[in-house]
């Protein structure tokens, strides 16, 4: 039996759906008890060769997100495991108008994984503080 790696369950693995930028789900994303969170898929600007900037659309334009926000947390915390970065992208998303998706929110993210980092090192932490 072929599997797509979107039907796969780990515990390290985020599927990722596509939305437009009203957090939509699109015509072709990718669905099902698999896709975690969704981001933006549809007209994401993005540079070709020769320097052009071109829109393009599909879920390998709403993966690049969220990797970007994996490395961000990475950054962030580098003791972080897979499994512990996966969780804060889930839990730093926010249910979209409908309430049936996940919609990535990056600044939510990044700052949960400020906090934990701070806890982690016995002290607390405010967007005040900073």
């Amino acid at each position: 039996m072929v599997r797509s790696p979107a039907s796969l369950e780990l515990p390290n693995l985020i599927t990722v759906g596509a939305t437009n930028q009203a957090g939509d789900a699109t015509t072709f994303t990718s669905y099902g008890k698999t896709v975690l969170v969704y981001a933006d898929g549809f007209h994401v600007e993005s540079s070709i060769p020769g320097g052009k900037i071109v829109k393009f659309s599909g879920i390998s334009m709403a993966s690049p997100a969220v990797t970007n926000l994996a490395a961000k947390l990475f950054a962030i915390d580098a003791t972080l495991t897979p499994e512990q970065a996966r969780t804060l992208i889930v839990e730093g998303s926010i249910p979209s108008e409908d309430g049936r998706r996940k919609l990535v929110d990056e600044s939510r993210t990044v700052e949960l994984a400020r906090i934990n980092k701070e806890k982690a090192r016995g002290g607390t932490s405010s967007s005040s503080n900073r």
